[in-house]
């Protein structure tokens, strides 16, 4: 067998033995929970199994519901008042967007001046050569691509 056929073999077992442990997955949980509730997990916590093979805990993660209808309520109410703190301090906003504008142009004119202080003729150089030097140490790496049917 040529090490091409069995790559791809190997491939393809690994994604059947994905797809087969996430359709088993479920039913582990439900497995987990019913160690922690007889007490018989390994160390007393929320290690639910362990062999030479592998060690499984139970971790419960946090998940929201942002289509809760009070949640969903407390979004509209808070876009509303945002839009209502836009309309009535608009002058204003327009007013700081201005000042900020300002300020970033003056940071731009700041730290192109800072530049001229970082480069010379001689950095220049260096990075050319350094850019030359990199580009013949180019090589190809061989690896391969499998894709699955």
């Amino acid at each position: 067998m040529t090490y091409l056929k069995r790559l791809a073999e190997i491939r393809k077992q690994i994604e059947s033995l994905k797809a087969e442990a996430a359709s088993i997955e479920p039913d582990a949980i439900l497995e987990a929970f019913e160690i922690l509730e007889s007490n018989q997990s390994p160390n007393g916590k929320s290690l639910v199994h362990s062999d030479k093979n592998a060690k499984i805990v139970l971790v419960l993660r946090n998940r929201y519901d942002d289509k809760n209808t009070s949640v969903v309520r407390l979004d509209e109410d808070i876009d509303r008042e945002y839009e209502k703190l836009c309309r009535s301090n608009a002058t204003a906003i327009e007013t700081n967007q201005a000042y900020i504008q300002e300020l970033q142009e003056m940071i731009a004119v700041a730290e192109t001046k800072q530049e001229t202080f970082l480069s010379s003729p001689y950095l220049e150089t260096l990075r050319k050569q350094r850019a030359i030097a990199l580009k013949k140490t180019e090589h190809k790496v061989p690896s391969l691509a499998v894709y699955l049917k």
